[in-house]
């Protein structure tokens, strides 16, 4: 003969079924909160930089950090500022909007944004181009680019600011 089981409770079977949905969630969650999110790469990525190392296409070498190599023969032309320069150069430019804003409330600020990085080429010169937002406590406001010049490291703006 052999034993006899008994099929499992319905409350067994929901409570089981409660504990994996439970664990799915909670390793989930998990992930997105203490993940790491770079998003100055995750863009440099998607404008089609490597992770690491470099990319040789067209004359032209795309370094993982962001800096940017032009070869053209014998001439060799250098883009040094990379991209987490470019974003420190204009939160530091803007500083000083900021300081004039907290003195008249201190919930608002100026800061541009990582995720819209994109680049231009003007005039012969090209540039890193952030969004710039007025944070105004709960929301935010788009006041315009700051270009950061990839060669010289020089700001300019565009939009409400200049």
């Amino acid at each position: 003969m052999y034993a006899h089981r008994s099929s499992p409770s319905f409350s067994r079977v929901i409570l089981r079924l409660f504990a994996i949905v439970s664990l799915i969630f909670l390793l989930g969650f998990g992930y997105s909160t203490f993940a790491e999110h770079d998003e100055l790469k995750e863009r440099l990525y998607e404008l089609g930089y490597p992770e690491s190392g470099y990319i040789f296409t067209n004359n032209t070498i795309l370094w993982a950090d962001g800096h940017l190599t032009i070869v053209q023969g014998a001439y060799v032309e250098d883009y040094p500022i990379t991209a987490e320069q470019a974003y420190e150069i204009a939160r530091n430019y803007l500083a000083s909007y900021n300081k004039k804003l907290k003195e008249y409330d201190s919930s608002y600020h100026l800061e541009p944004e990582k995720k819209s990085l994109a680049e231009k080429e003007e005039n012969g010169n090209r540039y890193w181009v952030f969004e710039v937002y007025l944070h105004t406590g709960g929301s935010k406001i788009f006041t315009g680019f700051a270009y950061v010049n990839r060669k010289t490291g020089t700001v300019k703006m565009k939009g409400l600011l200049g």
